[in-house]
């Protein structure tokens, strides 16, 4: 005679477990721009895992540049270059980079999976 376990009952006792060491992992609510300082749950943090470090997220130049390009282009590309294709933002940013860094060319890579490829 075989006995059958419940496939996923190990799963709701494992994570039983975690609630009772207040170790369950629970969504936080960020109110507003992702700046050094902000307010989390309606508490005002310093928030130090960011990757707005720069600041640049709410530099007023760049909210201005991305309220025209989304006016221009609308706020998304579709997809990645390799199934939507190449945007004139994208050249123009690859060409600016090559004559910031004084190179013959720049490629940008907009996804991840592309760095590897």
């Amino acid at each position: 005679m075989s006995v059958k376990r419940h496939p996923t009952k190990f799963l709701r006792e494992e994570y039983l477990a975690l609630v009772e060491q207040s170790l369950d992992w629970k969504l936080k609510t960020v109110e507003g721009p992702s700046k050094p300082v902000t307010v989390v749950d309606g508490k005002e943090v310093l928030l130090l895992c960011s990757n707005n470090y720069l600041g640049l997220a709410t530099h007023p130049k760049l909210i201005e540049a991305a309220v025209e390009a989304a006016k221009e282009y609308g706020v998304g590309s579709g997809a990645v270059r390799a199934i939507s294709g190449t945007m004139s933002l994208h050249m123009e940013l690859e060409r600016r980079l090559a004559r910031w860094k004084r190179a013959e060319a720049a490629l940008t890579y907009p996804a991840g999976f592309m760095v590897n490829s």
